[in-house]
Parts: C-alpha cells; structure tokens; sequence
C-alpha cells in the first residue's frame, strides 16, 4: 500500500488527490499512515458497491461517500463537472452517479456517519442538471420557504418531451428537453445562459421551440442570468410559476425575507 498522497498520485495519473487526503481505516491500529493523511476509524460495515479499488487493500470511495453540499449532490448526478468533482469545468460528461443509486446506498448504511444528513439532502436534490447555474436556479424555486427557497417543488432537470406532429412541424425537432420541467402541469422553465442563448441562429431555435411547445400546450418561462441574480426577478418569476401550479401564495414566515438572502449568499446569487 503507497505510504504517501504523492505515491497514489504517481501510480494514479488520472485521479486528482487533493491534500489533506481524508482516510478511512478499519482501526485505531492503522492510524499515523503519513502526515498528510487524515485517517477517521470506520468500524462499521459498508454495503454495496460504492468503491474503486486503486492497489490491494486500498480502495477509493466513490460519490456517495464524498458529498458534503447539495450543490455537490446536483453536480455529482449531472452532465457538468467544476472543481469539486473533476480537473476542471466540462459540460455534457457522463454522471458519476444518480439520486436513486444515493439513496440505496444510504438504506444500506443507515449506521455510517453523515447517512443521514445525506438522506435529508437527497429530498431536495434531481438528477440531469446540465449547469451550476441550472442548479442554482432549481435550488432557489424550489427549496421550502423554511430554507429560503419559493417552495415550488423540485423540477425534473432536463426532462425529454416527445414533440407531437404539429410540433415538429414547427420546429423540425423530433424532442425537447426542458432545463426545469414540472411535467404535470406542461411548464418548462428555461435558464437562458449568455453562452447557449445569443446570436440570431440561437433566437431563432429558441422561437421555433417556444412556439412548437406552445402548441402542444406547454407553457415556457425564460430566466436570464441577470434575472436570477435578482431576488426581485426571481420572485416574480415564482409567482407566475406559483399561479400555474396552483400553489397557495399565502405564507406566515416572519423572517422570509432574510432567509431569501441567505440562500443566495451560500449560493453565490446577487440580490439585484
């Protein structure tokens, strides 16, 4: 077994080992490995299938073990990656993992530390996020008011509609994937990214989808990245969304107001 972070580095080009390196170990007896190990003793069983061996005796958690922030469940579960789960920022990767491959996980390992603090996380959380924007934006509407959120529900991320024959027509496009859907009520709600969203092929694209949901009776939001950085925007965003949910918009939270922003500073979201 390598007796240092630099030795798993160098038998392990492709996996960035940041330091210090957290450890589990079966016993006390195995502590003081090196001084850039920080060994926690684990002596409870771990079920499942949750590690990749690296040498003998030495196996790598993998993402269920590794998720500390909702934020980092969304990105473990999406098709993007930043700092937190890969070298560097990349769009359209493969996910690491799934929401309902977490939850298994933390069903067979009730006992081990941080289970359930991920089991709670993990109700809030939606597989195919396609950005940390995206994630945000999914975050904001839909956490409880208790947490600072709308309280609009979680969306599916990225869900595929099956585009009718008027549609296609219209659009020439056989699906649509919608960045937050609520399927049942046809809302699709659009994070309109600088990067995806300008120039006039884009405006075009964006008219034919809008137009072809629209006859088959979606309904479409369009949030732009200055509106999600306004809490005045978001909110009246959510109240659109609000109506078409049928949601109540009555609420009896004295400090609402202050958990809003609270959730856009841990967030990183201006305020407008």
């Amino acid at each position: 077994m390598p007796r240092s972070s630099s030795a798993w580095g160098a038998a392990h080009h492709g996996i960035r080992i940041d330091q210090p390196v957290h450890v589990l170990v079966g016993t006390a007896a195995h502590r003081r490995l090196a001084p850039d190990f920080r060994e926690h003793v684990c002596a409870a069983p771990l079920a499942g299938r949750e590690f990749y061996r690296l040498a003998e005796g030495v196996f790598s958690a993998g993402a269920a073990l590794a998720l500390a922030l909702l934020e980092l469940v969304y990105e473990t579960c999406g098709t993007y990656q930043t700092r937190r789960t890969g070298v560097g920022s990349a769009y359209d990767v493969p996910p690491l993992a799934c929401v309902d491959d977490l939850r298994t996980f933390v069903a067979r390992n009730p006992s081990l530390v941080g289970a359930g603090k991920l089991g709670r996380v993990l109700r809030y959380t939606a597989d195919r996020s396609a950005s940390a924007r995206e994630t945000k934006q999914a975050l904001v509407l839909g956490l409880p008011l208790r947490q600072g959120g709308e309280g609009l529900g979680i969306p599916r991320m990225n869900f595929v509609v099956r585009a009718s024959p008027a549609a296609r027509a219209i659009s020439g496009r056989s699906s649509f994937r919608c960045d937050l859907c609520w399927p049942e009520a046809k809302l699709d709600v659009e994070y309109q990214s600088r990067f995806a969203h300008e120039g006039e092929a884009s405006r075009l694209r964006d008219s034919r989808r809008t137009n072809a949901l629209m006859a088959m009776g979606w309904t479409v939001v369009g949030v732009t990245n200055d509106e999600l950085d306004s809490l005045a925007a978001t909110e009246t965003i959510a109240r659109t969304i609000r109506r078409h949910l049928g949601k109540r918009s009555q609420f009896r939270i004295d400090d609402l107001h202050a958990r809003k922003l609270e959730l856009r500073r841990q967030l990183g979201l201006g305020v407008g």
